[in-house]
């Protein structure tokens, strides 16, 4: 049987790659998003599925949908982000909080049963830390995610499907290589701030859910992993030295 993977989100950014990880593996990926963009790829094994999850009645059952589809899901990321018009506290939590516990909840019922099974969620480092580029509501439901990855790898890990989290630093990708590549003053920041020196990828991001969502990754489960070239693991007072000189 085809290895059957969903991703949320998978039509631009980090799980645009995540697909192409997934496709490359040889696998029948189903990608739900709200609109399918003119240049989505008309290929064998690639499906599409519109949600609008800002509400919850266009999403409701989706999962039997994808599942008599494409057949029992291995594989599922979570890779959403907000981006309405609307309330962005309200449009964040039902977006990021609300629609992955359905998603979650839903698809549990149409996993393989055996085999490798796992849920990637891609977090952020704001679930741990506070930035003033993202608003209150991102933070909530950062942190929220990471409490619900924990609780979904005690319960789901008992059927054998694993339940992780990336939480990465801002990283480039195709939408935003441009803005940052052409900001010295920023990447020179980033340079100074990274003990690694630079910022990751969206590729390096996908890296490590293709890794998460993998029999390499058999025993992982209930983890948040950062990846932020080292950036958590500074003491704020040498950031602060090394800026001014010190």
């Amino acid at each position: 049987m085809t290895t059957h993977a969903v991703v949320v989100g998978g039509t631009r950014g980090l799980g645009r790659v995540v697909v192409e990880r997934f496709l490359a593996r040889g696998y029948a990926v189903s990608v739900v998003s709200r609109q399918r963009p003119a240049d989505f790829p008309d290929q064998p094994g690639l499906l599409h599925f519109s949600a609008d999850l800002e509400h919850s009645d266009s999403f409701a059952g989706i999962w039997r949908q994808i599942a008599e589809a494409a057949g029992p899901v291995r594989y599922l990321v979570l890779s959403q982000r907000f981006r309405g018009q609307g309330d962005p506290w309200t449009g964040e939590i039902q977006v990021g909080l609300t629609a992955s516990r359905d998603l979650v909840e839903g698809f549990s019922g149409h996993f393989a049963e055996a085999g490798d099974r796992a849920i990637g969620v891609v977090s952020s480092v704001y679930a741990e830390f506070v930035g003033s580029s993202q608003p209150v509501g991102y933070h909530a439901v950062k942190g929220g995610l990471n409490a619900m990855v924990r609780y979904y790898a005690a319960t789901l890990g008992r059927r054998g499907i694993r339940v992780n989290a990336i939480m990465p630093l801002t990283y480039l990708k195709r939408e935003s290589r441009i803005f940052y590549e052409q900001n010295e003053k920023l990447m020179d920041t980033y340079r100074r701030l990274v003990p690694l020196g630079r910022l990751g990828t969206a590729e390096e991001c996908a890296d490590a859910l293709d890794f998460l969502c993998s029999e390499r990754a058999s025993f992982i489960n209930g983890q948040s992993l950062f990846l932020d070239g080292g950036v958590s693991t500074v003491w704020q007072e040498e950031v602060a030295k090394t800026f001014a000189g010190l």
